[in-house]
């Protein structure tokens, strides 16, 4: 393995770095990620791109002064990535590299160490939890990814597929794209860590739009994860998926905007998983506020604090529900788990954390940048965090309830509270946009709705949302979006059906999580039952109204 003995010559001569006048490392760490990409796009049965990329990702770390205190989390810690390495196996050219960009980091490094001790001396009060936890050095070599795709297949599957919209007139902009990524994950640090590990993921990406009569877009997609090619489902099956996917939003297109709800609201499925996905994510894990001279301004901004922080002890979610994060899992009931890892990107060993037991609240996710009173990492950090340190992530989280009610039964539980509270209707949700396709309007929508209303946290839009009669009748509606809401509102929680639901996405460790920009990303999984909230505040959208196409669209159809 040229590049992983690259590396650990290169580790090894890094650990007598010092310059007399510099403060000396104490902690570098190498890691590449190797990946080949495969991809097909198509749209209306025509092809629009395919391509295989080869390409290899480093990201170098270098501490210097001691677990303590050292040069990262002030606002003056910089980028720790390089651009991209040969992907030639040329032994001395990527020890070369390596060393180039050691040399450009230590001195970096040393700069961001002296501004953060000169910003200390400004503040009154300054943190004092160590900048860097402990961790148990590891060795892990697993054979590199071999990733099989044909890609002459998948060019036609992805023309079939997208070709079924063409009997769907009514739909005015659709894709798909087929996805395979297979990377090599190499880590090497002073510590004695060395870690090749396989990270292997394919999707399908399905996506159609179209404009109700008022002129509003409305919109429908199909994420589907998988760890492995052989995973997706068949053509047959994605065909079907298509075709219900384009229905949808023939129907949306016609359907009723909603209007403003505040009563009980069912989460169905998939909509409860990423309901959850999208509430926890910020809420399981705790961030650190950087260093930073009085009177600056922090790059990017402080971090949003888990509405979680204080809670530990307390109750959070029905005494009856429990959270727990297991990445050791590899399947559910059947279903393959993305999240599944034996070790984070730290090289730290995964393990099962219970987060919250019978309602209460215990314990939280964790790289190995310390936070408050905790000093330790719990094999979390997966992802790219602020000022030179990795954030935690969801591995395979699993939401557990003690008392259910079967899966068929929920519908009559959300009519009987409807009943109860009086009203005319309930809400059903039974898709979100999680993860998020939104285009940029709707994205400055959303915030401009959050800065307007003063909410701190929301919701993804609702996709498929039905009214519920008592009568039981569901009529389809658009336009809506949830107002504030938080992992604060699940002890809000009613009811949870007998059966959970799998839901696979790559997570780029945000609440809102936008699919397109995921290139830092990871895979995680959240199994969740379906689940009914006595009260959430629901409000129409507010949005400017496209123009309909004046021309008649061209035949898709041979005439």
């Amino acid at each position: 393995d040229v590049q992983l003995r690259a590396m650990m010559d290169e580790i090894a001569r890094t650990k007598n770095l010092k310059i007399s006048t510099l403060d000396k490392p104490y902690f570098v760490a190498y890691s590449l990620s190797d990946s080949n990409t495969v991809f097909a796009s198509a749209s209306l049965g025509g092809l629009l791109n395919s391509n295989r990329i080869h390409a290899r990702q480093p990201t170098i770390m270098l501490r210097v002064g001691d677990y303590k205190f050292d040069n990262t989390n002030s606002v003056y810690t910089g980028n720790t990535r390089f651009g991209l390495f040969p992907i030639d196996d040329d032994y001395q050219e990527i020890r070369s590299q390596l060393w180039l960009s050691t040399d450009e980091l230590y001195k970096n490094s040393s700069d961001q160490i002296a501004r953060k001790r000169a910003a200390l001396r400004e503040i009154a009060d300054p943190d004092t939890t160590p900048d860097f936890g402990p961790a148990k050095p590891e060795r892990v070599l697993e054979p590199p990814s071999d990733l099989k795709v044909d890609l002459r297949r998948w060019e036609e599957m992805a023309r079939n597929l997208s070709g079924r919209f063409v009997s769907h007139p009514g739909v005015l902009e659709s894709s798909v794209v087929l996805r395979g990524i297979g990377s090599t994950y190499r880590l090497v640090n002073t510590e004695g860590t060395i870690i090749r590990i396989p990270e292997e993921l394919a999707t399908v990406d399905i996506r159609a739009s179209s404009l109700a009569a008022d002129g509003t877009r409305v919109w429908n997609h199909d994420l589907i994860t998988e760890l492995q090619p052989s995973q997706l489902p068949s053509e047959k099956e994605l065909m079907s998926r298509v075709d219900q996917l384009a229905a949808d939003v023939d129907a949306l297109a016609k359907a009723p905007t909603g209007d403003e709800y505040t009563g009980p609201v069912l989460f169905e499925q998939e909509a409860a998983a990423q309901l959850m996905s999208q509430a926890l994510t910020d809420a399981i894990r705790l961030q650190r506020k950087p260093i930073a001279p009085p009177g600056s301004n922090a790059r990017g901004g402080d971090p949003l604090e888990s509405v979680w922080a204080s809670r530990v002890g307390a109750k959070v979610l029905p005494e009856w529900m429990s959270l727990t994060d297991d990445p050791h899992q590899s399947e559910f009931q059947g279903a393959v788990l993305a999240g599944h890892y034996d070790v984070d990107d730290e090289g730290v060993a995964a393990e099962r954390v219970d987060i919250v037991e019978k309602g209460v609240l215990k314990h939280f996710l964790f790289s190995r940048q310390p936070v408050r009173t905790y000093n330790a990492s719990n094999g979390h950090g997966r992802l790219p965090g602020a000022y030179g340190s990795e954030a935690a992530a969801i591995g395979n989280l699993f939401v557990r309830a003690d008392e259910t009610v079967p899966e068929a039964q929920m519908k009559v539980k959300l009519i009987e509270s409807v009943k109860t509270a009086g009203l005319k209707y309930g809400m059903l949700v039974r898709k979100m946009d999680f993860p998020s396709t939104a285009n940029f309007e709707e994205i400055q929508n959303m915030a401009r709705d959050l800065q307007k209303n003063g909410y701190a946290r929301t919701l993804n839009t609702p996709i498929l949302t039905y009214r519920v009669y008592p009568d039981g009748r569901e009529e389809l509606v658009r336009g809506l979006h949830f107002k504030e809401f938080s992992a604060k509102d699940l002890r809000d929680i009613k009811a949870a059906s007998d059966h959970s639901y799998v839901l696979n996405y790559l997570n780029n460790g945000s609440s809102f999580d936008l699919i397109d920009l995921s290139s830092d990303a990871t895979t995680s999984s959240v199994v969740c039952p379906s689940l009914l909230f006595d009260s959430v505040d629901l409000g129409r959208t507010e949005e400017q109204a496209g123009r309909p196409p004046i021309v008649p669209p061209p035949a898709l159809t041979p005439q």
